[in-house]
């Protein structure tokens, strides 16, 4: 009985795919959407094929994996060290944490006026876009593993002798790990998404304004292909860090592998 239920847990995602693209299929063919706005799977996957020996693609591509991975790490730097500051000091964890709960509310296409202003159209406007839209994940987690440390973890290494710098790799970093990780998850895919709509926005280089010069000149299928492609870099993503995380904490509870008695 296990067996068969994890074979349909592992076909479960094939069938879902397969009922959507034959929705997708069967929409035009039924009069709900003209085939002009919604062309055929078969048509796009012709255009994504053709698409994919274009250099023009792989620029644009090169183009905002640079800027993503600029950014992520410029959030990275910011996120970790402030988040566990403001997560182990009391102090500053009450002085800073209803601004933070504030000022993250705050849609950061609001400050895209300004930006373009200082910025223009250029890759440095993607990386503070980037960054002012991205660094609240991994913030916040980071904050919240830190204050999650263990009152009796921390008496325990005290009792033992451990120094400060003991005791925060020993106990902090372990305790605050897979809060970093999810954040980082969550991280990584918000500020792939706005180094993508930035140049959607705004134009310049990069797969959005590949997708948005596609819409533009009509070529449908061609806007869909691209629209899939930039999916398909997504999902990449998600699975590599997924890979990453599960395997670097590989030691912690939550990722053991239960063996069924």
């Amino acid at each position: 009985m296990n067996s068969v239920r994890r074979g349909w847990l592992r076909m479960e995602p094939l069938l879902v795919v397969a009922l959507f693209v034959l929705a997708w299929y069967l929409t035009p063919v039924f009069g709900l959407v003209s085939p002009k706005d919604l062309p055929s799977p078969l048509a796009i996957f012709a255009s994504f094929v053709g698409d994919v020996t274009n250099p023009t693609l792989w620029i644009g591509f090169g183009f905002t994996i640079g800027a993503w991975i600029v950014g992520l790490l410029l959030v990275i730097v910011v996120a970790v060290p402030l988040g566990l500051a403001l997560g182990l000091s009391r102090l500053m964890y009450a002085l800073t944490a209803p601004t933070i709960e504030v000022v993250r509310t705050i849609p950061t296409v609001a400050a895209l006026p300004v930006l373009v202003f200082f910025f223009g159209t250029s890759v440095q406007l993607t990386f503070v876009l980037v960054v002012l839209a991205a660094v609240w994940p991994l913030l916040i987690q980071t904050m919240y593993g830190a204050r999650d440390v263990d009152p009796v973890a921390t008496e325990t290494a005290r009792v033992y002798g451990l120094g400060r710098v003991q005791w925060f790799t020993r106990v902090v970093v372990p305790t605050a790990s897979p809060y970093m990780a999810t954040g980082l998850r969550l991280t990584a895919i918000v500020s792939l998404i706005i180094a993508v709509v930035t140049s959607l926005v705004v134009g310049g280089q990069g797969l959005g304004a590949l997708i948005a010069s596609a819409s533009q000149s009509a070529q449908v299928s061609l806007m869909y292909s691209r629209i899939l492609f930039t999916g398909l870099v997504g999902l990449a993503v998600t699975l590599a860090l997924t890979g990453v995380e599960n395997w670097i904490l590989r030691w912690h509870p939550s990722r053991r592998t239960v063996v069924p008695s």
